[in-house]
């Protein structure tokens, strides 16, 4: 037997171990248990599975001793540095609601599937003391944090810390979102425009609405991103960081217009305003504006622009200038607006009637010539 795949049975007083040489032909030693609690022929099996673990994967021969958690953790954060701020604080919640469940002491390579998939549970029905609220979490929040785990341990993976991911079989995508969400047409859009109290509010729901602007994205434009010769403008994605040009329609062209003609000198921000109780605000502009309430204010009227940019344009050009997959699009942006039903409708009710009036013709002009015959039968 090659010398490099063997693991041998021996012990050190009252403990049996297996050892075996790693890559650089050094001897190591892994505890199997207590001969009291162990028989021989038990520590032999647990050898063959080591031997097995170490044909499948060989890199774990070097990584001697599995690390706990809680130094996984703070090791797989420091190396994120591409992760933006936001996004790095989703993982290092869910390294918080890890550490909750099975504490910072436990060694990752005795995580196993089972109890990951009672982790997941303990997120979904609000058991985890470390949720502040104590209550059942939203299906897409534990779907994140399962997601985040995965990634995590899949890191640990990657640098043979452990064998396997006892997190990968874990459903970590939510069900299909309800798309019933509220459609601000242009009619309303006016009204919550002239109920706006400023420009800079003004524009920041125009961005949102007629250039499907993020709210961050809308509130970081500057004058200096628009090309006025071209009729569109250059923004930062807010979750990828990539750039991509927006186009701009006429409607929000000429209320660009408006608002640089009213911009104080030296104003560099399109959305000259705080960024302090926005949705608050919003509320009040809405109800001032005589439209009924609805959720995610902003980003209904983000995918209320793709909505309406879909009916006109190819949607690839479409999802590039929105800022992501046409993947994600079709679950979680496009609606079938109700103008698209009554436009059907009015087309068969047009067909229908031309169809039944020749029809009726026929059939007249059928039962004529009938009549016409049997006439002339008779005489």
């Amino acid at each position: 037997m090659d010398r490099d795949k063997m693991v041998i049975l021996s012990s050190n007083g009252n403990y049996w171990q297996a050892r075996y040489y790693d890559s650089a032909g050094k001897r190591r030693t892994k505890s199997l248990g207590s001969k009291k609690k162990l028989s021989k022929r038990q520590a032999k099996v647990k050898c063959n599975r080591l031997a097995a673990q170490l044909t499948l994967n060989p890199g774990i021969a070097d990584t001697g001793r599995p690390i706990k958690l809680g130094n996984l953790l703070i090791r797989y954060l420091d190396s994120r540095t591409d992760l933006r701020k936001a996004t790095l604080g989703l993982h290092r919640l869910t390294g918080e609601y890890l550490k909750e469940f099975f504490g910072a002491e436990i060694y990752i390579n005795r995580i196993t599937r089972a109890m990951g998939s009672n982790w997941r549970a303990a997120m979904a029905t609000g058991k985890l003391s470390f949720d502040p609220k104590g209550e059942a979490m939203a299906e897409a929040s534990v779907c994140i944090h399962v997601r985040n785990a995965k990634t995590i341990f899949n890191h640990a993976v990657r640098d043979d810390l452990i064998l396997l991911n006892p997190f990968d079989r874990l459903k970590g995508t939510a069900a299909e979102p309800d798309k019933d969400w509220k459609y601000v047409s242009l009619e309303e859009l006016d009204k919550l425009l002239d109920a706006c109290p400023n420009v800079g509010w003004k524009m920041l729901i125009a961005l949102c609405r007629l250039a499907g602007l993020r709210r961050g994205e809308a509130l970081r434009l500057f004058w200096s991103d628009i090309n006025w010769e071209k009729h569109h403008f250059t923004v930062i994605a807010e979750k990828t960081g990539r750039r991509r040009v927006v186009p701009i329609g006429p409607k929000l062209y000429q209320l660009l217009l408006d608002a640089f003609d009213k911009a104080e000198e030296g104003q560099e921000r399109i959305c000259h305003i705080s960024q302090h109780g926005l949705w608050r605000n919003f509320q009040v502009y809405r109800e001032r504006a005589g439209l009924e309430k609805w959720k995610d204010a902003f980003k209904v009227l983000r995918r209320n622009c793709e909505t309406d940019w879909a009916q006109r344009y190819p949607q690839y050009a479409v999802s590039v200038w929105i800022g992501h997959d046409i993947q994600v699009s079709a679950r979680h942006y496009l609606q079938v607006p109700a103008e698209l039903y009554r436009k059907v409708a009015l087309t068969n009710e047009v067909e229908t009637g031309t169809k039944t009036g020749t029809n009726c013709m026929k059939a007249q002009e059928q039962k004529r010539r009938g009549f016409v015959s049997s006439e002339k039968n008779n005489s």
